[in-house]
């Protein structure tokens, strides 16, 4: 059990690297650049409204993948989630909650079509890429196939009214077992419970803010 927390600790040696690469690109790449964009919740509000008001023909999936590239390992600290709307079983628009570039007028935002979500989902409907982000569909606790439309874009709207800011290890609030292994071994190094929970408050990340926003169809 000793060697626990050295794996850990080389766990966030390694997300924070990865981390700061991500930063980089962020306020670099021109294609992340336009998760700055002061317009995207209004885009994203509208177009949730929309898919209130004409539901038909309408559903939504959540996915998770790799975090940040193609050469990262999914692993707990690791991990990006977003998600797919479809109309008529088309793509209609990808969706997920993000970081904001250094300058921006926010501090995350959702987002409309950022082009790594639209890219892996792309690859990962075609076979022949071998799914080079790894993503995988997002199942129910209980074995549910099916998220409930109304319910999950209007959890998402009542989460963009709310303003939440971007906190990157965010989604460590939803591990249930982490509490309890964690502080029965030794604490994570750098990050402790009382800690996560407290700048956790009105936070998301890209993870959380799907796994918290999700309702599914009971079977």
């Amino acid at each position: 059990m000793k060697i626990f927390p050295f794996l850990t600790a080389a766990l966030f040696v390694f997300a924070g690297c990865a981390s700061m690469q991500a930063n980089k690109d962020l306020n670099e790449l021109s294609e992340n650049l336009l998760r700055g964009d002061p317009d995207n919740p209004i885009k994203v509000k509208e177009y949730l409204q929309s898919v209130l008001s004409s539901p038909d023909g309408r559903e939504v999936k959540a996915y998770e993948r790799r975090a940040y590239s193609t050469k990262n390992k999914k692993n707990l600290f690791m991990v990006h989630s977003y998600y797919v709307f479809f109309k008529n079983t088309e793509i209609e628009h990808t969706l997920v909650f993000t970081a904001t570039p250094r300058g921006s007028n926010s501090d995350g935002s959702w987002m409309l079509d950022a082009a790594t979500d639209v890219d892996s989902y792309h690859l990962f409907l075609d076979p022949s890429s071998g799914n080079p982000w790894e993503v995988v569909e997002y199942r129910g606790p209980n074995g549910e196939l099916t998220l409930n439309l109304l319910q999950t874009t209007q959890n998402i709207l009542d989460r963009l009214d709310k303003g939440y800011t971007f906190f990157g290890p965010a989604n460590v609030r939803n591990l249930a077992w982490y509490h309890h292994v964690w502080m029965a071994l030794v604490p994570p190094p750098v990050l402790t419970w009382a800690p996560m929970l407290i700048f956790g408050i009105h936070t998301d990340n890209c993870t959380s803010a799907v796994l918290e926003t999700m309702a599914w169809e009971l079977l």
